[in-house]
């Protein structure tokens, strides 16, 4: 089952957020995450791919990556969603 968190009303960045989602959903404290999320994905890269433009316009899109058996996807707007990696070798037949 995934969970969502709701879109940030803070100022915090795009991947504390994310580390902060992720470390509450597995019941541990952001530095103890292991392994680090950024074996995952680059933080810095993250927090620039949403950035507003030159002109201030927002820009929209969702990134997704897989992290210690999970997905994560991260709208541009910060909602960050976790969810459980499918088994690729699973099929479903009817």
């Amino acid at each position: 089952m995934a969970t969502q968190s709701p879109s940030p009303s803070s100022g915090e960045s795009l991947s504390i957020r994310v580390v902060r989602e992720v470390a509450a959903h597995d019941g541990v404290d952001p530095m103890d995450l292991s392994p680090p999320l950024f074996h995952s994905v680059d933080p810095a890269a993250l927090d620039a791919l949403f950035e507003p433009t030159s002109t201030d316009d927002a820009r929209a899109g969702r990134v997704t990556f897989a992290y210690d058996g999970k997905r994560i996807a991260v709208d541009s707007d910060g909602e960050v969603t976790i969810d459980p990696e499918r088994d690729p070798q699973r099929t479903c037949s009817r």
